[in-house]
């Protein structure tokens, strides 16, 4: 499926897709830990989220809580990424392309999760 695209628009999806994430893990583990945690998966999501959080101070409007920062800015490059970036293929891809990242990694669990249940049950 990837191959009907663009390598650049492909990569870009897929580090929007990252930057997604972990805004959406810097948002879940905000839910449950403080700031002053010693986690080591907080610090290190704390250290690659808030550059970004910082980068977009501009477009982030005032009146959101700072909690809810992380998760506004990941709704922001979802949009990015169903709406702008099919654009760059023209209007007959807007269906076509969205969600490529998800989608591979779809295939991916599918296809170990397929390979484990016919070892199991082949007993390989």
């Amino acid at each position: 499926m990837i191959n009907n695209f663009p390598i650049w628009l492909v990569a870009l999806d897929y580090f929007l897709a990252c930057l997604m994430v972990i805004l959406l893990i810097n948002f879940i583990l905000n839910l449950f830990l403080r700031e002053s945690s010693n986690f080591v998966l907080y610090r290190f999501i704390i250290k690659i989220a808030h550059p970004i959080i910082n980068f977009t101070n501009k477009i982030t409007p005032s009146f959101i809580v700072k909690p809810l920062i992380p998760l506004y800015i990941a709704w922001l490059i979802l949009m990015i990424r169903m709406y702008l970036l099919p654009l760059f293929l023209g209007y007959s891809y807007i269906g076509k392309f969205a969600f490529v990242f998800e989608k591979d990694l779809i295939s991916e669990v599918k296809s170990i999760f397929l390979n484990i249940a016919i070892n199991l049950n082949y007993g390989m």
